[in-house]
């Protein structure tokens, strides 16, 4: 029973049970009582980040808007309090001429025997006013420490020229600087130096191998890779029924892992060493300038493997093929060059060839192809070059500012999800080692190569990229589900971001003056050199951000790549490279160099060992599962102006709705492509 739990151990003769005042206080707190016109319930929420808790004591004073100040309240339920997590509720009586609070002044004391620490972190404070029940929240989001008073406002969406407390904001970012360290290296993004302990994950990620009972060695035939998928929580990937067919490898180019290389082609590049005379058993009746003159010729380029480091005893290559678009409106290769430059020893390989070495061609530029993806167009150019923007953002950008709490969201637990990788799967010895031919020097040398192509406007709005490879007409490339269904979802993602700027930026005098943004696009726009990025607006040379349409589109990049981009390459991991054969991130045997036929059993002894397959296999799967909630639905609530509420409503019921259209249009396909249904796509990149 409650009111027996709070009873004082002594009795009255009567046999009734005493209570002090201040357990009188919390009980009726608790079950809603005392609820005069001058009563507020204090509810405050701890976070539920690593070392959150305190058992510091914690003061509060209020303040209404006809300068009424109260009295020192110290805030205690004479239980333990302020636990991971936890939202403890709180009754305090106010004065009859108490207004409405317009701030909450709030610190920590130090306790007399301290058990856990004094520092504390805060995620929000609400006050539920007497019988009225209006409720205001004031979003906290800060690590309180001891001693310091620290004023909170109601919603808590302030430019910093508007801030009230100004001189709180710029301490409060000079702390964040000091707890989001950087490094530098020559070429590389900017990085986290040591992880804060509020990024860290609530509970200790751990990768598992699944299938560690199988045992290692060489496979015999094709067959035996199915036996593997018997085994329990070891699904069939959907390649192993398409892995060999042209459609197929055609697709994969389209709406697989790397769905961002394919570009139409208006001329043969001359290092490639085709010819009408060659392609005519191919093309069987058509041509190559025919194909050109209707658009139907496309072609896929890898040439930044060039020169990347691999593993001793190892192959790797830097292919080039040639795609076109069949009268079934299938995109179907029709050839394959796997080395840049023309040469005796570099055939041309044709599907007309022999089915051994026209499948091995195949798998030779899809390893070329998964070393890029898992490289740049994963960790790259989703983890990496986010860590830029998310630490720029920590370093310059008050949790108060309206931006900030936009972006949160879709940051969340990157910096920890970062270090986990690089620890666990990118260190010497690590699973690329193992599983990738180009291990994790040649992984670090190509995000480098990547990273520094990669164009924040160019590159990072999706319509531009389509239209850069000239791929954005679908009457020219249909069944380009990635790039419909990306363009669907970065236009909402757009429209969200530009009702939500024009809440609190009037004009563009109020971008000019906002310190915080101009602070936090000048230092992601600085040189390669010193880890920064390309793309982003400048002025006389300096990251500057002129208007609230250049904040816009920034926005609307940032949050497409943490949430949309990243869904796209990072969830069909498993699909793809759950079948070494349709996907392989190593081949044992030398690179292809002639025509001389292939059978089965040169595919099989080209594949990894079963241990490295079954290494792809247990992280992949696990890779491929979901980290965070769908786009649009929180984990975390940052927004609680009653103003800004309304752009998340209608996000997400323009978010609903293109998922129904998505649905709707994969039931009239033989391949769903379902990654980008806005429910399979999370808010953040957290795995």
């Amino acid at each position: 029973m409650l009111l027996q739990r709070f009873c004082e151990p002594t009795r009255q003769q009567t046999g009734a049970r005493k209570f002090s005042p201040a357990v009188v206080s919390y009980i009726a707190a608790e079950m809603g009582l005392m609820q005069s016109k001058n009563s507020i319930t204090l509810r405050i929420r701890t976070g539920d980040q690593k070392g959150a808790q305190t058992d510091a004591n914690v003061y509060v004073m209020l303040y209404d808007t006809s300068d009424n100040t109260s009295e020192k309240i110290l805030v205690d339920n004479w239980k333990d309090d302020f636990k991971i997590g936890a939202l403890d509720t709180f009754n305090i009586e106010l004065p009859e001429s108490f207004t409405e609070v317009k701030k909450i002044e709030l610190w920590t004391e130090k306790a007399t025997i301290e058990l856990t620490s004094s520092t504390w972190f805060i995620q929000t404070v609400e006050l539920v006013r007497g019988l009225t029940r209006k409720s205001v929240v004031f979003p906290v989001f800060r690590w309180i420490r001891p001693s310091v008073h620290y004023s909170l406002y109601p919603w808590d969406a302030f430019l910093p020229q508007n801030d009230p407390d100004k001189e709180q904001r710029e301490n409060e970012i000079k702390y964040k600087r000091e707890i989001y360290k950087v490094k530098y290296e020559e070429g590389s993004p900017v990085m986290l130096k040591s992880l804060p302990a509020d990024e860290e994950f609530s509970k200790e990620y751990q990768l598992k191998n699944l299938v560690s009972e199988i045992t290692t060695g060489s496979w015999e035939n094709l067959e035996d890779l199915d036996n593997i998928y018997s085994k329990e929580g070891i699904p069939k990937p959907r390649a192993c029924a398409y892995w060999k067919e042209d459609t197929w490898f055609g697709y994969q180019r389209l709406n697989g892992c790397n769905p961002k290389s394919i570009k139409l082609c208006e001329e043969i590049p001359s290092k490639l060493g085709v010819d009408e005379e060659m392609m005519k058993p191919v093309l069987k009746g058509e041509t190559l300038e025919g194909l050109i003159q209707e658009k139907r010729l496309f072609y896929a380029d890898l040439e930044i493997l060039e020169g990347i480091g691999h593993r001793e005893g190892f192959d790797c290559c830097a292919p080039i093929a040639l795609f076109m678009l069949n009268s079934e409106n299938n995109l179907v290769p029709i050839a394959i060059q796997l080395q840049q430059q023309k040469g005796a020893d570099n055939p041309v390989f044709l599907p007309t060839d022999d089915w051994g070495v026209w499948t091995l061609a195949k798998m030779w530029f899809n390893l070329a192809d998964s070393s890029y993806h898992q490289s740049v167009v994963h960790l790259g150019l989703t983890h990496l070059l986010m860590e830029v923007v998310v630490l720029a953002q920590h370093r310059n950008m008050s949790v108060s500012h309206p931006v900030y709490k936009l972006l949160a969201p879709h940051t969340l637990f990157l910096l920890a999800i970062n270090k986990l990788a690089f620890e666990r799967l990118a260190s010497p010895g690590g699973w690329i080692d193992k599983t990738m031919t180009i291990q994790s020097g040649g992984l670090v040398e190509l995000f480098h190569k990547g990273l520094q192509r990669w164009d924040f406007y160019r590159d990072g709005i999706p319509a531009n990229d389509f239209a850069n490879r000239k791929v954005d007409d679908p009457k020219v490339l249909p069944n380009y589900y990635f790039r419909d269904d990306s363009l669907a979802l970065y236009n909402s993602i757009y429209k969200y971001v530009s009702s939500y700027i024009d809440i609190y930026y009037v004009n563009e005098n109020d971008i000019s003056a906002d310190w915080e943004i101009q602070d936090w696009i000048k230092s992601m726009a600085v040189s390669h050199e010193d880890g920064g990025l390309q793309g982003l607006p400048k002025k006389d040379g300096i990251g500057h951000v002129s208007s609230k349409e250049e904040l816009k589109w920034i926005l609307a990049v940032i949050i497409f790549t943490c949430s949309v981009t990243h869904a796209a390459v990072n969830f069909l991991q498993y699909e793809e490279y759950g079948f070494p054969a349709n996907y392989p991130s190593m081949l044992r045997t030398p690179l292809l160099k002639d025509k001389e036929p292939k059978t089965e059993k040169d595919i099989i002894d080209a594949l990894p060992e079963k241990d490295q397959i079954l290494d792809v296999l247990s992280v992949t799967h696990l890779l491929s599962s979901k980290g965070t909630n769908s786009l649009g639905y929180f984990e975390t609530r940052y927004i609680y102006d009653p103003k800004a509420l309304g752009c998340i409503t209608n996000f997400q019921s323009d978010l609903k709705k293109i998922g129904e259209e998505i649905r709707k249009r994969n039931k009239t396909l033989h391949i769903p492509y379902e990654v980008l249904d806005p429910v399979n796509v999370p808010n953040a990149i957290s795995i």
